[in-house]
């Protein structure tokens, strides 16, 4: 995949100017849902604009310490075998995902353990990292309680960078993020998925209906998985990619799509 040089689709000026009512990062806490049913879908990013115009009635926008685009970094972690990519490829009822996170517009970093239960529940667990340090006692016990690996097992794969747009539903049994200019690097190339909107509800399990999701579906799309880790690794290593070829196919005719719109404006 070849990258696309492009402004930004979604800029600042642009949200602000629609009709959204605003939270800050402290008021979102009610919403982070430790065992939560999430949903996520594929977009063509020129689309994104026009299903934010449909939900501004009915979510808030979440301002993180002044920006409603605020930039994401991520280290993604594994085995040397890619273990925990095998299982999400061969779609094992339990898997995980580690990562190291970090949130640019607060400075804030965690490491998150993410696992995928058998019911299709995502469980998230997180510790605070200082100063990027990863060989902690209290990093090594998070480690050992969470997956079945120990720190010393897992090394650096992949590293994520993208901006987020974070909405929050009126009565705060949704929470809706919006990713875009996604770029997937490892140690010696990247590959940039500018040409996608990649949207997740994270809904708590006891409260399933989404505005959302209801809008998807009216325009034709359906729930898909998509993560970028996977398909970051299926994109730059040698792995088994079988039952993500469909999906990279889709990423394909977005990209071919998303380039005749930039070569017409």
């Amino acid at each position: 995949m070849n990258t696309i040089n492009m402004k930004p689709p979604l800029r600042e000026e642009d949200i602000r100017n629609l009709n959204f009512k605003r939270i800050s990062l402290s008021q979102v806490g009610i919403a982070q849902f430790m065992r939560r049913i999430d949903s996520k879908y594929l977009v063509p990013v020129q689309w994104a604009n026009e299903l934010l115009l449909s939900l501004q009635q009915h979510y808030y926008v979440v301002e993180n310490r002044s920006l409603l685009i605020p930039e994401y970094y991520s280290e993604y972690f594994d085995t040397k075998e890619f273990s925990m990519y095998i299982a999400h490829h061969n779609k094992r009822p339990k898997r995980y995902k580690v990562r190291v996170r970090h949130y640019m517009a607060s400075g804030d970093a965690f490491l998150e353990v993410k696992a995928r239960t058998p019911s299709g529940e995502t469980l998230k667990k997180r510790i605070e990292i200082q100063n990027n340090a990863l060989n902690s006692p209290a990093v090594d016990t998070f480690i050992k309680k969470t997956i079945p690996y120990r720190l010393d097992e897992l090394t650096q794969t992949l590293k994520t960078i993208f901006n987020r747009i974070t909405l929050v539903s009126f009565d705060f049994n949704e929470r809706v993020t919006m990713d875009f200019n996604i770029l997937l690097k490892n140690s010696g190339q990247s590959v940039n998925l500018s040409s996608i909107c990649v949207i997740e509800s994270k809904r708590d399990k006891h409260h399933s209906s989404s505005r959302l999701i209801d809008q998807l579906k009216q325009q034709g799309y359906r729930q898909t998985g998509f993560s970028k880790y996977s398909i970051g690794c299926a994109l730059l290593y040698n792995l088994k990619t079988n039952n993500f070829k469909p999906l990279i196919t889709r990423l394909n005719q977005y990209k071919n799509e998303h380039a005749m719109v930039d070569a017409s404006s």
